[in-house]
């Protein structure tokens, strides 16, 4: 992992924590992206920290108590980090914000100064951003900004159906941008990819929305994108594939002993595997190739072989 993503993803979390973090405690958070022995991980730390003090980056420590007594641990108070009240006019606010999704993270350490921005109205770069892909800049994203700041419906198409959405959010995670709203023909809250919205997105002039106070956008993104809620309906939520016996350890290693329903007498397994978001269901099952089966529910089954079929017909043409 580059050095300039694992600083990154450490802003991210320090600024998101409410309580100092202890050394092992951001080790764990940040899985994998410090190495493996405990002295070189603590010098990749230290290194980690003073490129983030070099930057005016006010990193506080404090001795804990407790069962952590004399272990140091790091927060990052969002007050200090923050720039106060710039004044600015509803549309510099808007240009700003739409500047922000153009930015390509990770090319120069000045683009940084842009997260001292408060991303208020639900407007947010990602929790934990990954510095891997340049955020697209969609023609929609105005027109939803402004429905959030005005917390006024839009109507728009996705895969094909029409919907209405209070929209409470936007979230840039891996690349894309998510809208996160309240879908008014199912009166729940669910999660569109902006870029596949295929209509114009309409303001519905008049039909206004209170957006919950404690509506977060950042905590409403699960951490495995399979547990996103998707607009493709296909029976549920939690899908049970069997897996062959080649791979139940790593499944069980992803996903924990819990997940497993059966082990049966060739080794396979049945798991319990999120699908809420069918798409990412499909990349993470397209990994096992033929070592995996979906067997329910019956509409996530047969979504799978007709997309499948799709694939293999791609691929003769």
């Amino acid at each position: 992992m580059h050095q300039l993503e694992r600083v990154t993803n450490l802003l991210a979390l320090l600024l998101s924590t409410r309580r100092h973090l202890t050394f092992d405690e951001i080790r764990y958070e940040l899985k994998g992206q410090y190495p493996e022995n405990l002295v070189a991980a603590r010098a990749a730390f230290e290194r980690d920290k003073a490129i983030l003090r070099d930057e005016g980056i006010p990193i506080s420590s404090e001795v804990q108590g407790g069962d952590k007594a004399g272990i140091t641990g790091y927060l990052i108070e969002r007050d200090a980090y923050e720039l106060g009240d710039l004044q600015l006019t509803g549309h510099e606010a808007a240009a700003l914000r739409i500047a922000v999704s153009a930015l390509r993270m990770g090319q120069s350490w000045g683009e940084e100064a842009l997260w001292k921005v408060d991303m208020d109205s639900g407007f947010a770069p990602s929790q934990t951003p990954a510095v891997q892909a340049t955020l697209p800049v969609d023609q929609k994203l105005p027109t939803l900004h402004e429905a959030m700041s005005q917390q006024i419906v839009v109507s728009f198409t996705y895969n094909g159906k029409p919907r209405e959405l209070e929209p409470f959010g936007l979230l840039a995670r891996s690349g894309w941008w998510y809208l996160v709203g309240n879908d008014r023909s199912v009166d729940a809250i669910r999660t569109f990819r902006v870029d596949r919205i295929s209509s114009d997105v309409m303001l519905r002039e008049g039909e206004t929305f209170a957006r919950p106070h404690d509506f977060d956008v950042r905590h409403s993104f699960p951490a495995d994108l399979k547990e996103l809620p998707d607009a493709i309906d296909v029976g549920g939520d939690v899908a049970k594939v069997r897996i062959d016996a080649t791979d139940v350890n790593a499944v069980i290693g992803h996903y924990g002993v819990d997940s497993l329903i059966e082990r049966h007498l060739d080794g396979s397994g049945t798991f319990a595997i999120p699908c809420a978001n069918v798409q990412a269901f499909e990349h993470w099952l397209l990994g096992f190739l033929d070592r995996a089966e979906v067997l329910e529910p019956p509409q996530l089954r047969q979504h799978v072989i007709d997309w499948l079929n799709a694939l293999a017909i791609g691929a003769d043409s």
